[in-house]
């Protein structure tokens, strides 16, 4: 027989146990809600099947909106399965998602290649984000692989309004206005020497201020207009006009103003871009009209791959003088261009032949041809930084002794030039720009040096 146990302990024993009930039934309490909420969570999670078919009764019921926003809340569930990224694409290229119907037909068509449907959703996705070349790309692979005519006739109106687009999108009026100024030492290009010996008369004559170079600040405005009407994809009509004025501090003299008048045709033949076209310059100088210019060009272009590219221009023209017919001339040119960017670089390398006469016969001594190699390069520093650098260098051959000084003329030329631009946005540019030039002859009133400093500012609208 056990003792009995003190009344104390049995007191201190009960209490022990009714706060092991009260906690229990706390945690109890407590575990309840979140058991609510396990159960209430796994209640609210759709199967995949679930899902397709609310999105499918939505699309049906033409709620695109609401099946946009449930399409987005599933899109990490069960983005990659076709159907569903098919579902998703068509909502959102009804509430107007392009980029993301893109997405979505691309993932539908990766899964499934051969799902006419969604091929022809991500034509017209990529049709509403202006990726026109993706569009007609998609729809004529998906034209040649279709046998049903109905959806070949479908196709081929799509097509046709892809096409449309293109041709509208080619048609353009643009307008560019540029204002400039500087330093110039030599804005005649005249010579450095005060008097020139006359070898068959054995004399030598002082020249004027006019034939000796001078040193001046002249402000620059230009302002060009171009109009293109495209009369298909390949084809189009470009039209443009172009005002050129030059101003100097000291010297009206030589302020002149030049127009440009131009007119070319466009089109594609094999993998050659062609341009034929005609030109009219008329050039005013010191206020009166000093000589017109006009003549034909055509240029060909052959892009070789996304590196090179080469063209290739000849032309034909005639220099009218309203001061003096013996100043009238003819020239004949053809120039070839290379092209090469790589990276930050662009270069860009021609040669060219011109061969200029004179019409008069009593001036054959104006007769000469020439041969000119230029080179630029661009480096792009930031995408609002460029430097450029230039070169050109050009040989001149005379045909016959010139009658006052005794020779045939001899001459050779040569430029160096840097610049800086700046694009502040994509339409306006200011540009900085140092050119040095020097010109050898053999006849040494013709021989001259220049340096020109310039500073542009120029926008496009």
């Amino acid at each position: 027989m056990y003792p009995k146990m003190p009344l104390i302990e049995k007191k201190a024993r009960k209490n022990a146990l009714t706060k092991i009930v009260l906690v229990a039934a706390c945690l109890m309490l407590t575990g309840i809600p979140s058991a609510i909420a396990q159960s209430e969570a796994k209640s609210e999670t759709k199967t995949e099947a679930q899902v397709l078919k609310q999105l499918n009764d939505l699309v049906k019921a033409k709620r695109y909106a609401e099946a946009y926003v449930l399409s987005n809340k599933h899109v990490m569930d069960y983005g990659g399965e076709a159907r569903f990224d098919f579902l998703m694409g068509m909502a959102a290229i009804k509430t107007k998602a392009y980029e993301d119907s893109v997405f979505a037909f691309e993932r539908a068509v990766i899964n499934k290649p051969k799902w006419e449907q969604a091929r022809f959703q991500l034509a017209r996705s990529y049709y509403h984000v202006d990726n026109l070349a993706a569009s007609k790309n998609e729809l004529v692979k998906l034209r040649n692989d279709s046998s049903d005519p109905d959806f070949i006739d479908t196709i081929n109106g799509f097509i046709a309004q892809v096409d449309t687009a293109i041709t509208d999108k080619k048609r353009q009026f643009k307008q560019i206005f540029s204002v400039s100024g500087g330093f110039d030492t030599n804005i005649n290009s005249g010579t450095s020497i005060d008097e020139v010996f006359i070898e068959q008369f054995g004399t030598t004559i002082p020249l004027s201020d006019e034939s000796k170079e001078t040193e001046d600040l002249p402000f620059n405005l230009s302002y060009q207009a171009q109009y293109q009407e495209p009369f298909n994809q390949n084809s189009l009509l470009i039209g443009q006009i172009a005002l050129f004025s030059t101003d100097y501090k000291r010297t009206p003299a030589f302020e002149r103003t030049l127009a440009d008048v131009s007119l070319k045709f466009q089109d594609v033949l094999g993998d050659f871009t062609y341009q034929v076209g005609t030109f009219f310059r008329p050039m005013i100088l010191d206020e009166t009209h000093y000589r017109d210019q006009y003549g034909f060009s055509t240029n060909w272009m052959l892009p070789i791959n996304a590196n090179w590219g080469v063209s290739a221009q000849v032309g034909f023209g005639k220099i009218d003088s309203r001061i003096s017919t013996s100043l009238d001339v003819r020239d004949v040119y053809a120039t070839t261009t290379a092209r090469y960017r790589s990276g930050r670089w662009q270069h860009i390398f021609s040669a060219n032949h011109t061969d200029i006469r004179s019409v008069e016969s009593g001036t054959k001594h104006q007769s000469y041809h020439y041969y000119k190699l230029d080179y630029k390069t661009t480096y792009v520093v930031t995408p609002q930084h460029q430097a450029n650098f230039e070169l050109q260098y050009q040989k001149s051959n005379y045909d016959v002794i010139h009658p006052v000084f005794g020779a045939v003329r001899d001459e050779d030329f040569a430029r160096a030039g840097i610049g800086w631009r700046y694009l502040m946005n994509d339409s306006m540019l200011l540009e900085a720009k140092f050119r040095h030039s020097n010109k050898r002859s053999n006849v040494p009133i013709y021989a001259y040096n220049r340096d020109e400093v310039s500073f542009s500012y120029t926008v496009q609208f």
